[in-house]
């Protein structure tokens, strides 16, 4: 600080504390050897490098420990649709996650980290690859083809659409043969969706980590959107300790993908026998109905009933639009499957607690077809098809509504010729 304006300060009176008034030095920038326990990979093609830590079996990760990865059957990975996945070693998968210098992906987008997660004998273990400079790139792609041959399966989230294509192009433009090519994937993205989708407002890694999971991430953490930034100020400043979380924040990623594989799978497999499993957790409402359409698409009609059956016995209360939808899938079940007086009852249900909404009206309709063509009671299919148009008027003017009314008159029309014509005929003479 220049000596004039000390002596201006003093005379201001501002006294204490100017002696500390001093220019501030730079902070000193810490390499990322001083921060993560790691060491240096030479190759071929130089050096990068890796940080690596190994947690026991017993590890838990949120509610479930690692090795509830382990204890999944092939069959049980089969029926979340993993064919390939039934005939190989769960210890021979491979969990991947990248951080980049930018989200979009492209041929100009560096993954400079590459975490991996495998189990080994001492339990699990996190590998990262970290590139202190680009120029180590190389020999990070050396260093992962000579790892990644070993495996036999890969297991990502959303892996398919952003880490493998820019793992592959790197690879492309070192020369190099991309291993994971003809590799299995298990991408736990889009059944993650499939699943949790009724359940949760997002179905991003860090959601289902703490709705799903139980997982906590603590202060450490830094938020995905952040990190490209924060790689281009480490390259500028050589500071490496904003790296040192982003590298805790691949770390939890890999993790909380050991247990969700875990927890996904047992879900679609048998959600039905919690008590002998390690997590112990019933599942929702909103997992259950998800579960019953996932059922459907598959043919397992039995176990979708139970899935809609047991979602209607649970606290779908406080989610009416899902308690609707739950009605319409079980009602449309059982009238598939031919058993019309089991579904009858549940229009019946979706009509009396729908209101005006699309699944009440429709509810509506399905009641008149049911008294039309097989109770064959036309006056009371008149009824319900009159109480339909009614809340129909209630709704908004638009081209829905008209549609709609028009539809719902036709079938009155048609039910009430019906009728005079039934009662024109009158009954046949006896005899």
């Amino acid at each position: 600080m220049r000596e004039d304006l000390r002596r201006r300060l003093r005379e201001l009176g501002v006294v204490q504390g100017v002696r500390e008034l001093q220019k501030r030095e730079t902070p000193r920038a810490v390499a990322i050897e001083d921060l993560v326990q790691g060491h240096f990979h030479t190759t071929s093609r130089g050096q990068c490098f890796v940080a690596d830590e190994t947690y026991p079996l017993e590890h838990r990760h949120g509610d479930l420990p690692l090795s509830a990865f382990l204890q999944l059957s092939p069959e049980t990975v089969l029926q979340v649709g993993q064919e390939g996945f039934a005939d190989i070693d769960m210890r021979r998968v491979c969990f991947l996650d990248t951080e980049t210098t930018g989200l979009s992906g492209g041929t100009g987008t560096m993954a400079f980290i590459v975490g991996l997660g495998f189990f080994v004998d001492e339990g699990f273990r996190v590998r990262q690859y970290f590139l202190r400079d680009p120029g180590d790139e190389p020999a990070m792609v050396e260093a992962l083809m000579d790892r990644l041959s070993g495996f036999e399966g890969l297991i990502s989230f959303n892996g398919r659409a952003f880490d493998v294509p820019i793992i592959e192009n790197r690879f492309i433009l070192a020369r190099a043969v991309p291993p994971l090519h003809d590799m299995l994937h298990f991408d736990l993205l889009h059944p993650a969706r499939r699943l949790w989708r009724y359940a949760l407002s997002s179905c991003a890694l860090t959601s289902l980590e703490r709705e799903v999971l139980g997982v906590r991430r603590d202060q450490a953490d830094v938020p995905s959107g952040v990190i490209p930034f924060l790689y281009r100020d480490y390259l500028r400043t050589g500071d490496a300790r904003d790296m040192k979380r982003v590298l805790y924040h691949n770390k939890i990623d890999i993790l909380s993908m050991v247990t969700l594989a875990a927890r996904l799978c047992w879900a679609v497999a048998d959600p039905w026998n919690v008590e002998q499993r390690e997590e112990r957790r019933r599942l929702s409402g909103g997992e259950l109905y998800a579960l019953g359409r996932w059922y459907t698409g598959e043919g397992r009609l039995e176990e979708a009933e139970q899935a809609y059956r047991t979602a209607l016995r649970s606290q779908l209360e406080g989610d009416p639009a899902l308690r609707r939808r739950t009605l319409r899938e079980l009602a449309y079940l059982l009238k598939r499957n031919e058993r019309r007086d089991e579904a009858f009852a549940f229009w019946q249900q979706l009509a009396l607690e729908s209101g005006r909404h699309p699944e009440g009206i429709l509810a509506h309709v399905e009641l008149a077809k049911y008294f039309e063509w097989y109770v064959e009671d036309l006056s009371q299919a008149a009824a319900w098809t009159r109480a339909g148009l009614e809340r129909v008027g209630d709704w908004s003017p638009g081209k829905r509504r008209d549609e709609k009314r028009a539809e719902l008159r036709h079938r009155l029309s048609r039910l009430e010729r019906k009728i005079g014509q039934a009662e024109t005929s009158g009954p046949e003479p006896a005899g």
